[in-house]
């Protein structure tokens, strides 16, 4: 269990440093090929599903429209069996706005063979640790 979890933990680790240093193309490498992206009607207006390479580029493509200087960051990440649980914090300024917006979430990511398979985020550590699957 041990190996499997350090191991999961560091792809995830992987992702946010790719992002942080070179934008979502790069963090592609560690995102499969099927990945879906889940947002939780808890956390949007308009829940939603994203789908593979091209769905996590338009998903966070998203925030780009919304926000400049973004910053998004792995505060924690805890390994849970083939999951990584990362208390995560999104940061940047508001386009519109000039407002600095500062957002926590606690987000799962399903690692399989070396490769993020699922990314949900929750707006609380209780409900992703319930999250089902």
């Amino acid at each position: 269990m041990g190996s499997v979890g350090t191991a999961n933990v560091e792809v995830v680790r992987r992702l946010f440093e790719l992002y942080e240093s070179a934008g979502m193309e790069a963090a592609l490498e560690v995102l499969d090929e099927q990945l879906v992206i889940v947002i939780p009607p808890e956390l949007s207006a308009e829940p939603d599903s994203y789908h593979g390479h091209e769905g996590a580029l338009r998903y966070f493509a998203g925030f780009e429209g919304m926000l400049e200087g973004i910053r998004y960051e792995a505060l924690e990440l805890f390994p849970e069996g083939e999951k990584v649980l990362a208390h995560i914090r999104l940061g940047g300024r508001g386009v519109s706005s000039g407002l600095e917006v500062d957002l926590e979430a606690f987000v799962v990511h399903t690692v399989r063979d070396g490769k993020v398979t699922s990314i949900v985020p929750y707006a609380d550590l209780e409900s992703a640790r319930e999250a089902p699957g």
